[in-house]
């Protein structure tokens, strides 16, 4: 075997791993984009219907708690209610974006790969 040979080869090798960790890349941040796009849209849709329910819960409540209460600590008493209820549904969410390794895959791949190649390199120690 002819070292041309050889180093077309290689060549073609080294060709073909880059190419399968860029479609390998590819795939993985379109189905990441599906997930956070998803993520995103169920925020989206909840977020009119909280606003909606809870002006309609805060209004009967701050009503009530009117009675017994005045109208400036019914209304705060409501307001910080619905505080803690949006926040604390958009924090949930968030989080699961937060723990989503994105193109976690193609890192793990590229590290491998590295890892392998690194040691053959001209030069490499």
């Amino acid at each position: 075997m002819t070292l041309s040979h050889q180093l077309h080869e290689l060549v073609e090798s080294t060709n073909e791993l880059v190419s399968q960790h860029v479609r390998l890349a590819k795939l993985e941040l379109k189905e990441d984009a599906t997930y956070v796009g998803a993520r995103v849209g169920v925020i989206a849709a909840f977020a009119p219907l909280l606003f909606v329910g809870y002006l309609f819960l805060c209004a009967a409540l701050t009503y009530v708690l009117a009675q017994g209460w005045t109208w400036p600590m019914a209304l705060l008493g409501v307001g910080v209610l619905n505080l803690l209820v949006g926040a604390t549904g958009i924090a949930v969410a968030a989080a699961q974006l937060k723990k989503r390794r994105v193109m976690s895959q193609t890192v793990d791949e590229l590290q491998q790969t590295k890892a392998v190649v690194a040691p053959h390199r001209p030069g490499a120690a």
